[in-house]
């Protein structure tokens, strides 16, 4: 963030923390100016909220990325024991493969490659 927003959010918490102490102590706002100032903190506080949630929507989104590449891997090691196997044990495996390909298809539906 620049220095001068920092410095800005700074003033305006300032003034914000002014104004409620008026409030609070039962005092007449003087202006409208600090009630545009408390709009503006209460704006600024939204704001922070709405960048914290994508940030935990993002890192959730991260998280199923990799749990992707989790599953790929391990069907690609079920397909190589699957090709060394026959009989009972290789449709167990391929039944495991089909159920993998399931799992992929819903957890793509929702990585952050196919928004």
């Amino acid at each position: 963030m620049s220095e001068l927003v920092k410095r800005v959010e700074s003033a305006v918490r300032t003034l914000a923390v002014e104004t409620l102490n008026k409030f609070e102590k039962k005092k007449k706002v003087d202006s409208i100016q600090e009630l545009v100032i408390l709009a503006t903190y209460l704006n600024m506080q939204k704001l922070d909220e709405v960048k914290n949630d994508l940030d935990n929507v993002m890192r959730a989104f991260q998280r199923l990325d990799a749990l992707i590449d989790v599953v790929r891997e391990l069907k690609k090691t079920i397909e190589s024991l699957q090709a060394a196997q026959t009989g009972d044990v290789a449709k167990l495996l391929a039944e495991i493969n089909n159920k993998l390909d399931r799992i992929l298809d819903k957890l793509d539906t929702y990585s952050v490659e196919s928004l």
